[in-house]
């Protein structure tokens, strides 16, 4: 059974890359002629195509940094202990 093209997520904002250890994502992309660019991981010159599962990758990151941003927000809001 033949394969059908993969769709890029939907991305309200344009993603900023985002690095993970030594690797950067960049995520899905649409030219001005309406053609997409799928997303990829990339480092050391090296480029891995994610045709299939960078929305996924985009979706995941997102998450993490919101769950990163929301842990250092309540971080911030705990009291400081006395003598401290």
């Amino acid at each position: 059974m033949p394969q059908s093209q993969p769709q890029p997520s939907p991305q309200p904002d344009p993603e900023p890359l985002c690095t993970s250890g030594a690797w950067v994502f960049v995520p899905d992309s649409t030219n001005s002629l309406g053609e997409v660019q799928h997303g990829y991981l990339t480092c050391d010159g090296e480029r891995v195509v994610l045709p299939y599962c960078s929305g996924v990758l985009a979706d995941l990151l997102r998450t993490i940094r919101q769950l990163e941003g929301d842990i250092a927000h309540r971080w911030d809001s705990l009291p400081t202990p006395a003598g401290a």
